[in-house]
């Protein structure tokens, strides 16, 4: 889903900031009793299908798919603040289907979020290291992931993610930990530590309000975006200087071994 439709301003910079979007209101169409008590019976049916049927084998796919991620990240080197996993909630998937107006089938094709799994890095520079390797090691349904961070607009700030939608590749399914997970897809999220502050509290904050955001809201959280995105660099530049020092150290030790 595209969360970004809204353009604000901040310093005279253009800032693309997400609105709130309010669940659909049958009540607002007119459409036949029978045909309404039909779409909530299907909505509902649907429900109770992934609760008893299908959840449990979501979650079990998320935890497979941190585990993996966590060996692939080990083995470069790389160490994120956290991996996080999820199956989706219930009542989101309700909401989800009724904002979008799609009932599901029966095998839930079309829906790439019912496992989750999100990847809290130190820096943007852990990041860019991250997604090539899940490029590498998963099959992307590339209509169905993006990659926040990039912007036709390079004067606008706002979420900051990147989103897969993946499966585990053929010769994965072919081992009998993985064969379970056939054609089943999983959302596989990265950000830093940053991103990932300003995305939850802007989520619980905007994102789920009922109405419209007064424009001094939405610019507030707008600027804040900008802030923190110069507060990303800056880490990611002391870093940088930290390591450089620790280089320098290591080889004036190297070189008194050296002359000694």
């Amino acid at each position: 889903m595209n969360r970004e439709v809204h353009v604000g301003f901040c310093e005279g910079v253009g800032v693309k900031f997400p609105r709130a979007t309010r669940p659909l209101n049958l009540g607002q169409f007119k459409v036949l009793p029978k045909y309404m008590e039909a779409v909530v019976m299907n909505v509902d049916e649907v429900i109770k299908k992934y609760v008893s049927e299908q959840r449990g084998t979501y979650r079990l796919l998320s935890e497979k798919t941190k585990e993996f991620l966590s060996s692939i990240l080990s083995s470069e080197g790389i160490v994120p603040h956290s991996i996080t996993t999820r199956a989706k909630d219930p009542e989101e998937l309700r909401e989800k289907i009724t904002r979008e107006g799609e009932v599901p089938d029966a095998l839930f094709n079309g829906i790439g979020d019912l496992a989750g799994v999100r990847i809290i890095a130190y820096f943007m520079s852990d990041v860019d290291k991250i997604v090539p390797l899940i490029e590498k090691e998963f099959n992307i349904d590339s209509k169905h992931s993006m990659d926040k961070r990039l912007s036709s607009d390079p004067a606008i700030f706002g979420y900051a993610s990147v989103h897969f939608v993946v499966e585990f590749r053929p010769e994965m399914l072919k081992l009998p930990e993985y064969a379970l997970f056939d054609k089943m897809k999983c959302e596989i999220q990265v950000r830093t530590i940053l991103q990932h502050a300003w995305a939850e509290i802007e989520h619980d904050i905007v994102y789920k309000s009922p109405g419209e955001i007064p424009f001094r809201v939405r610019r507030r959280f707008a600027c804040l975006a900008g802030l923190l995105e110069i507060a990303d660099r800056e880490f990611e530049s002391l870093r940088q200087d930290e390591m450089a020092v620790r280089q320098a150290i290591q080889s004036r030790i190297k070189k008194v071994k050296i002359d000694t």
